[in-house]
C-alpha cells in the first residue's frame, strides 16, 4: 500500500469520528458516502478522490446543524487533504 493510500485510510478512520449520535443523521450518511464513494475508491484517480472527498465535506461543514466541534475536525481533515494534494 502506498503512503497515500495509507493517509487516506487514516484520514477515512477520522472522518469516522462524525459517525456520532451528536452530529444528525443526514451529516453521518454524507460523510460514510464521501468516504465510500470517493475518499477510499481505488477505481477513480488520487487528485479527484481527495478533491470530491474535500468537496462533500465543504457541503458538511456548511451545514448550520453540524455541532461546532465536529465542524473542527473536517476543516482539520480538509487541511491535510489540501497538502495530500499539493505534494500529488
Amino acid at each position: 500500500m502506498s503512503d497515500f493510500e495509507t493517509r487516506l485510510t487514516q484520514i477515512a478512520s477520522v472522518i469516522g469520528q462524525i459517525d456520532d449520535p451528536k452530529v444528525p443523521k443526514n451529516i453521518r450518511r454524507a460523510s460514510k458516502e464521501a468516504t465510500e464513494q470517493w475518499l477510499l475508491n481505488k477505481s477513480r484517480d488520487l487528485d479527484v478522490r481527495i478533491a470530491m472527498t474535500q468537496n462533500k465535506l465543504e457541503e458538511l461543514y456548511e451545514d448550520p446543524n453540524i455541532p461546532p466541534e465536529f465542524g473542527t475536525l473536517i476543516l482539520m481533515i480538509n487541511t491535510e487533504l489540501e497538502k495530500m494534494l499539493t505534494e500529488i
